[in-house]
């Protein structure tokens, strides 16, 4: 894509992400990871004592992880953002003005030879 000079992009509106499909997932991750080391390491008496503890610990650690990170996801939403619609914008901005341009030649093009004809069949009428 090439650089448009002079062009002021107006900031995006900070996105609504919904971070709970990811919190849960990396939630999932951690749970199942701390659970092989536990049942590597640990005594089995304590094995559900800690995975019960992990259970209730590993969202909110997570959560809290990710949430630090918002501002990263938002600026990078933008920066996808501002590089893609140039992009994606382009067809239909090219499209629009193809149709808009057909539209007014169509209109007023018939508009002015209907005009001309008109004009022509009157004079040589009078002519006549």
């Amino acid at each position: 894509m090439a650089d448009v000079p002079n062009v002021k992009l107006t900031p995006l509106p900070s996105p609504n992400v919904d971070l709970t499909p990811i919190t849960t997932a990396i939630s999932k991750v951690a749970e199942d990871v701390v659970r092989t080391i536990t049942r590597d390491t640990v005594p089995s008496l304590l094995t559900q004592q800690v995975e019960e503890s992990l259970k209730k610990m590993v969202p909110g650690l997570v959560e809290a992880a990710v949430s630090e990170e918002k501002v990263l996801i938002k600026e990078t939403v933008q920066e996808t953002a501002r590089k893609a619609l140039p992009d994606l914008l382009k067809p239909m901005v090219e499209l629009l003005a193809k149709e808009i341009i057909e539209k007014v030649v169509r209109d007023v093009v018939a508009a002015k030879a209907e005009a001309a004809v008109k004009k022509e069949i009157e004079r040589l009428t009078a002519e006549a």
